[in-house]
């Protein structure tokens, strides 16, 4: 019984959005901090999770590796290449992870899309990759890099939030409920 209520304890602390963000920014900071060390103290700055970044570099590793180009990379995954690692994989473990959470909980369903829907999200996809290429991170990047001081980092994260809040005004909106 106790152990029943202990459980439940937890997953109701768990299951709150404040300690999911907190685990996940310990989570990330730790990362970067062990980045810190593996390089002699001179860490790549801001690189603990980014989900644009370390995308690019796993496509252009392969890319680079398969067709003997030189796309760019981060220094640290360039390094990790050069030594003959892998490149980061960071985003074959958040894909498999969510894959693994959904099928889990009994989330996971495949939606009917038509062909147009289909064409906005990859279309929406591929502008928010050129864009957090452009600024230079995505969301967990910008955090860790307002962490460092980095004004751009802010005016991004400013740039972001309009963004969020112009997109649901919009969604609100379609659905009816917003004014």
């Amino acid at each position: 019984m106790i152990k029943s209520l202990a459980n439940k304890g937890i997953d109701r602390i768990l299951k709150r959005p404040w300690v999911a963000g907190a685990i996940i920014g310990l989570g990330a900071a730790f990362v970067q901090y062990l980045f810190f060390l593996g390089a002699a103290g001179k860490g790549p700055v801001a690189y603990g999770f980014c989900v644009a970044c370390h995308s690019r570099d796993l496509i252009n590793g392969i890319w680079n590796g398969i067709f003997g180009t030189n796309l760019g990379m981060a220094p640290v995954s360039a390094e990790a290449i050069a030594g003959g690692a892998v490149p980061v994989l960071t985003i074959v473990g958040v894909l498999v992870g969510a894959l693994i959470a959904a099928l889990l909980y009994k989330e996971f369903r495949i939606k009917k899309a038509s062909p147009w829907s289909c064409v906005k999200y990859a279309v929406g996809g591929f502008l928010f990759m050129i864009c957090a290429l452009l600024m230079g991170a995505c969301p967990y990047r910008i955090a860790l890099r307002i962490g460092y001081g980095d004004a751009i980092a802010f005016i991004g994260l400013i740039a972001i939030i309009v963004g969020v809040f112009i997109g649901v005004k919009i969604a609100l909106k379609r659905m009816g409920g917003g004014k």
